[in-house]
């Protein structure tokens, strides 16, 4: 489930996600999703994009089986040439697929049948604002499906291949 939380730095919204880090004193991790970024995908009409936050992320997050740290492709951000080791990759296999349908006061999430064989993997990026946003160990800045991993129930197809290490597996 999202939640909205108040920061100093402004209001986001939160999935609950497994404490993988092993931060003391934490039952979970909170993934945030600004509020730009929603409104960004509201005004592009992303459809799946919005229906997968508020209908798999949200809700399936605090689910996660596996994640991996760093994507094995270049990646520059803002001026770190080695962002892609920071990217971390965060799969389950969710239970089906979400839609936003509707316009804007009578939107409402319309469900399917997950995609066979496959993994949802939600891509996270450290918060480097702790100070405007306290509570939020990462953002999650992309969604999607992906064939799963016949040797690693719960992973994306050619883990190995796609990041640098497994980082934590639910026991």
């Amino acid at each position: 489930m999202l939640n909205v939380l108040k920061q100093p730095g402004g209001q986001v919204w939160a999935a609950d996600a497994p404490n993988w880090a092993n931060l003391d004193g934490k039952d979970h991790l909170k993934i945030g999703v600004t509020s730009a970024s929603i409104a960004a995908g509201a005004d592009r009409g992303m459809q799946w994009y919005l229906g997968q936050l508020y209908g798999v992320v949200g809700p399936g997050l605090i689910f996660a089986q596996h994640v991996f740290q760093g994507l094995k492709r270049d990646m520059l951000v803002r001026n770190d040439m080695k962002a892609d080791e920071k990217k971390l990759a965060v799969s389950w296999p969710a239970p089906q697929d979400a839609k936003l349908v509707g316009g804007p006061q009578n939107g409402r999430l319309e469900f399917y049948p997950a995609p066979a064989q496959c993994v949802f993997v939600v891509y996270i990026s450290p918060n480097e604002m702790i100070e405007q946003f306290p509570d939020i160990y990462g953002w999650a800045e992309h969604w999607t499906w992906v064939a799963e991993n016949h040797d690693l129930a719960g992973a994306p197809i050619e883990s190995e291949s796609r990041y640098g290490n497994k980082l934590w597996s639910k026991g």
